[in-house]
């Protein structure tokens, strides 16, 4: 007999109550705006595995906005072909809003939650750039290879001496879909939401 709840399941209901039971231990916060890069320099470097932007990925991004909360990453991901001849190359722009770090524990800080949403382009012998003929009208709502990538996470850090300035490296986990797999969740009552989530891991240094 299957149990009501899959390991599945669990994990997401978890991941989604660490930020608040960890924000329960200490609601100081702190909005000190860290020393600014040049404009055309990235405030961070980031590294992500999952996520539907490839098996792995990298990139720089830039914070801006009110105590520069908001966030927007250029990522190239790859996905190694096991199953199929060619590795898979994703390229992504990313924008998020992250929440104030708070105090967890001694030196580490968390950030109770970060939101937003991606664009993926995906270049691979099976994602198409336009729509292809062999696919009924209304089948796809746009081309294979674009995807739209909402996503919520949080994130734990600290800071770290530099040479010239402090830095802040982080751990994030997040919670994310696409496009398709939202549209495949209304059009089949037989998914059911966890079936259309995916988890991935990253790390943040921040220049």
């Amino acid at each position: 007999m299957k149990p009501p709840y899959s390991s599945k399941t669990l994990l997401v209901v978890l991941f989604l109550l660490l930020p608040f039971l960890a924000g329960a231990q200490n609601t100081t916060d702190s909005t000190t705006d860290r020393p600014k890069n040049k404009w055309y320099a990235p405030d961070y470097l980031v590294l992500q595995h999952a996520g539907l932007i490839g098996f792995l990925s990298a990139g720089t991004g830039f914070d801006f906005g009110k105590h520069d909360r908001t966030n927007m990453e250029i990522m190239y991901g790859f996905t190694p072909g096991y199953d199929i001849k060619h590795t898979n190359h994703t390229f992504t722009l990313r924008t998020y809003y992250q929440s104030n770090p708070k105090p967890l524990f001694k030196d580490v800080k968390i950030s109770w939650i970060r939101a937003g949403a991606g664009i993926s382009l995906t270049v691979g012998e099976q994602f198409e750039s336009f729509f292809p003929a062999r696919y009924p009208e209304g089948y796809y709502i746009w081309p294979t290879a674009t995807r739209i990538l909402p996503f919520v996470g949080t994130s734990i850090g600290r800071d770290f001496t530099g040479k010239n300035r402090p830095h802040y490296a982080e751990f994030y986990t997040e919670i994310g879909t696409s496009d398709v797999m939202i549209v495949d969740k209304y059009r089949n009552s037989g998914i059911s939401v966890p079936d259309i989530l995916n988890l991935s891991f990253g790390l943040r240094y921040m220049l």
